[in-house]
């Protein structure tokens, strides 16, 4: 008995290319925010030019929003591991998400305030 003999659904041999696309969910650690983008911290090398699907979480709170990766910068880290720095710029920012972005923006800003008095 063959191995495909085994299987319950039909397969068929694909001639030439077949593309496809993975989707991976990885949390990123922010390292900027601004209301036009982000730079965060990946252990992936993020395509320049790709566009991904954003979800910024704080707390209870959450927006999606989708985002293209403008630059990517390598970091070394010690025992020979690698980070990248990647260069985001917001694509469909919505009001709804622009005044939760300007909300985590006005926090941040308070809670430095307070912490220089």
């Amino acid at each position: 008995m063959r191995l495909a003999d085994r299987r319950t659904a039909t397969r068929f041999e694909i001639v030439g290319e077949l593309w496809g696309s993975v989707q991976a969910l990885e949390s990123l650690q922010v390292c900027n925010l601004g209301r036009g983008g982000a730079l965060v911290e990946s252990v992936a090398p993020l395509p320049v030019g790709s566009t991904l699907a954003i979800r910024l979480v704080r707390g209870a709170n959450t927006t999606e929003l989708r985002a293209t990766v403008r630059h990517l910068s390598p970091v070394p880290l010690a025992g020979g591991g690698r980070r990248y720095l990647v260069g985001l710029e917001f694509a469909n920012l919505n009001v709804q998400t622009t005044a939760w972005i300007e909300q985590m923006l006005d926090k941040q800003a308070e809670q430095l305030n307070q912490d220089e008095i």
